[in-house]
């Protein structure tokens, strides 16, 4: 239960933080224990950025160890920020622009929201040294959101089919299972932060939901 937190009552964390398996990106508002607690489960250095001078900063970017996809609402000087941390950078002027609820991305691989233009997927590819496979989960074209992955398994929407988990299987090149994040809720990577080291849910999360996330992520054997 020590996982379990929240960003100033929200338990909806994947809208605020980001991270990879060396970095962790969190609001430049965060409280300390944030940054504390975000560096005790998930063993990253942590940095302190906005995006668009908003705090939603796990919503506008996707991130892996090769590069960060940048909405186009990023200023100049937060743009010079994510260069300085030696990744891939992209400022897209994709319109739909909340890229951590269209792509789903870990280091092998990665699902995007097929109504992104192929134009823009293969430059995102080029950025984060994967391929990108359109798909819809569970219905939804918001993968982001729908899937929470890392280098060693995902958590997929609990309304998944069977056909969809293998096709996230085989684009992720990671075994995973369905399950739900704060009491019931599908949207699994907006309630959950995790990398190859550990995660992290919100507060709401239960003790069963936290089960699935650390058979689905590769961290029960």
């Amino acid at each position: 239960m020590r996982r379990k937190c929240s960003y100033y009552g929200s338990p909806w964390l994947g809208m605020f933080i980001a991270t990879n398996d060396k970095i962790s990106i969190i609001p430049d508002d965060s409280m300390e224990k944030i940054e504390t607690f975000v560096r005790e489960h998930l063993k990253t250095e942590v940095v302190r950025m906005n995006v668009g001078e908003s705090n939603l900063t796990g919503l506008y970017i996707a991130m892996n160890k090769n590069g960060i996809i940048l909405p186009n609402i990023a200023t100049e000087s937060e743009i010079a920020d994510f260069k300085k941390l030696g990744l891939n950078v992209y400022h897209s002027m994709e319109p739909q622009n909340a890229h951590g609820n269209n792509l789903s991305v870990n280091d092998k691989g990665g699902i995007i929201n097929p109504n992104i233009p192929s134009a823009e997927r293969l430059r995102m590819e080029d950025v984060l040294g994967i391929e990108l496979v359109p798909m819809k989960v569970a219905n939804y074209v918001t993968v982001g959101s729908s899937v929470l992955c890392a280098n060693k398994g995902f958590l997929s929407h609990f309304a998944s089919s069977a056909d969809e988990l293998k096709e996230i299987g085989d684009a992720l090149k990671v075994r995973g299972e369905k399950g739900s994040i704060n009491m019931g809720v599908g949207f699994v990577a907006f309630g959950a932060i995790c990398n190859k080291h550990g995660y992290i849910v919100g507060e709401q999360t239960s003790a069963h939901e936290m089960g699935r996330i650390e058979s689905a992520l590769g961290f029960i054997d």
